[in-house]
């Protein structure tokens, strides 16, 4: 039997594609050991009666000065590479290690362990200086040539992540799909269920568009949205939910009212009681000037969210991205808005979604079952 140690210097709880491997590999009979911080208990509980284990390690802030920053993660790199050092790792057993940032750190694993790198999002050859404070010896192309397998997210990624490390093989494509879970009522808890049927019954036999997932200031465009309601017949309203970020905040204070809402983060999976009731999927994502990255993240974005819009046949609504395009193309599971996205535009867009709506949750539908991670997954581990 495997053990896969899987190691992001983030807290999982926000990162429910990591959740979902740890669920997979424990349903294929391996066992699965996470280093770092899963701060939801309960869902904790849930994956140690599985069979997994959680070995807390110091936790990354991502707050506070640079030096609290820099100390964080000097600490976390520290307490992976003594636990492991200290830990007997089989031939069989593999370190899946998570997030690009979470490499940098650990980059030096690769030249002791089987290693399969996840960077999750899209990265470059170059590295943040303050990385390099921290690991002044990484060379990152020899990082990915020595590891034992790459994975990412999204099939325009895998192709750019090879392209960039001239990789001989393509990176394993890995789709950002949930575990299956079944949410039973009497298990939600009891704040988790106020909050749920405070908004749901304000809304009651309305039809919802839902925006559900983080809210980045440039990046996760929703201003025409909440402007677009008021385009619409009665019938529609928004739901805006995620992390209160300031732009959350400010969104809320300018446009919240009977029919736009605003709901904090609902930690998972009980946000789905949210997107199971929802009408249409929104999906934003802008590119931004910052660097190559934060341009390319956005246009072969591989959300999450996606598959929670498709689990329960939601059809969906997006700018007209790469990442949005070819998948709504191939399935016929949604519309993307063309340029520029006004509020006009998008009134008229669910209006042509809720026209052929049934034809639209189909896709949805066929969409959702394409992919199967325990086939990937196990193909990952036993390759």
């Amino acid at each position: 039997m495997k053990t896969i140690y899987i190691v992001l210097k983030e807290d999982i709880i926000y990162y429910p594609p990591i959740i979902s491997i740890i669920n997979t590999l424990l349903d294929l009979g391996n066992n699965a050991v996470h280093l770092g911080t899963y701060s939801d208990r309960e869902g904790r509980a849930k994956l140690e009666k599985k069979g997994a284990k959680f070995v807390k390690m110091p936790s990354y802030r991502g707050k506070g000065n640079l030096l609290q920053k820099l100390t964080d993660q000097i600490k976390f790199k520290r307490s992976v590479e003594k636990f492991l050092s200290s830990t007997f790792i089989g031939d069989e057993d593999l370190i899946w290690i998570a997030q690009i940032e979470t490499i940098y750190l650990l980059h030096n694993l690769v030249y002791k362990y089987p290693v399969i790198l996840h960077p999750l999002e899209f990265t470059d050859k170059s590295i943040n200086w303050k990385y390099r404070t921290v690991s002044p010896t990484i060379n990152l192309k020899k990082v990915f040539h020595t590891a034992k397998k790459v994975v990412c997210c999204e099939y325009n990624r895998s192709h750019i992540t090879k392209g960039i490390f001239a990789l001989d093989t393509l990176p394993y494509i890995l789709p950002n799909k949930p575990y299956e879970e079944t949410i039973v009522a009497k298990s939600i808890p009891s704040d988790i269920s106020k909050t749920i049927h405070k908004y749901l019954s304000e809304l009651s036999n309305k039809k919802i568009i839902l925006y559900q997932g983080v809210f980045v200031d440039g990046e996760r465009r929703l201003e025409e949205f909440c402007q677009a309601i008021s385009l619409l017949p009665e019938e529609y309203v928004l739901i805006a939910m995620g992390s209160g970020t300031a732009l959350f905040e400010n969104l809320k204070l300018k446009y919240e009212g009977t029919r736009i809402k605003f709901i904090p983060f609902i930690k998972p999976p009980y946000h789905l009681l949210i997107t199971k009731e929802a009408y249409i999927g929104v999906l934003s994502y802008f590119p931004r000037q910052d660097n190559i990255g934060t341009v390319l993240n956005p246009l072969y974005c591989a959300p999450n969210k996606v598959f929670e819009y498709a689990k329960f046949g939601k059809p969906m609504l997006g700018n007209d991205i790469p990442g949005l395009h070819y998948m709504f193309q191939e399935y016929h599971c949604g519309e993307c808005i063309q340029y520029p996205m006004t509020p006009k535009a998008i009134a008229e867009t669910v209006l042509k979604l809720d026209f052929y709506y049934s034809t639209y949750s189909v896709g949805s539908a066929k969409f959702y079952n394409s992919v199967s991670i325990p086939e990937i997954i196990s193909q990952i581990v036993s390759d």
